[in-house]
């Protein structure tokens, strides 16, 4: 026993150097939300729900056509503008301030000061000024570009949503394997 709280005692010793520089070298807040600011988280986070919106809405579209061959390009475009204007307001309901409160501890946890200041300093270079200006359209294009692969594989989707949708209505007997049915 005391062989063991010997060799607990050693490695607790050996560890502390790394923990206290940890702990002198750990990320402020100030630090993450520098780097927030300065990559543009917030008007990514708009971006990106903008893009869900309109790929929601052209999905939506898209699989309305396939349950409704026949449906008219004024029907079409109802069920993507009612799809669109839904994710919309869907996002309008979450406060960016608070998703970004949320992950700066996040941050925190996993860079240090150290990592933080070098991270700010690639983007403050040329190179990095580069890729954030052309990180939107990267983006756009990327979400354009996953489009027909999302479409391909839509009918497994749905499939899959409304087997789910079907398994959540059916009452708690028959989800736990009974005969009774």
């Amino acid at each position: 026993m005391k062989n063991v709280l010997i060799a607990c005692l050693v490695l607790l010793c050996s560890c502390m150097p790394a923990l206290c520089q940890q702990q002198l070298d750990a990320a402020t807040k100030d630090d993450v939300e520098e780097l927030l600011t300065l990559t543009g988280a917030r008007a990514r986070v708009q971006q990106t729900w903008a893009g869900m919106a309109q790929q929601a809405a052209t999905s939506a579209a898209d699989a309305y056509r396939l349950k409704h061959p026949d449906a008219t390009p004024l029907e079409l475009r109802k069920v993507a503008e009612v799809t669109g204007q839904y994710m919309r307001d869907t996002f309008k309901a979450v406060s960016i301030d608070e998703l970004l409160a949320a992950i700066v501890p996040v941050y925190q946890r996993h860079l240090t000061h150290a990592d933080l200041r070098g991270i700010i300093d690639f983007f403050n270079s040329s190179t990095g000024q580069k890729y954030l200006k052309e990180m939107p359209a990267m983006t756009a294009e990327s979400m354009q570009a996953v489009n027909p692969i999302i479409q391909k594989h839509l009918p497994e989707m749905e499939a899959a949503a409304e087997k789910a949708a079907e398994n959540s209505m059916k009452p708690a007997s028959s989800s736990t394997g009974s005969p009774s049915q």
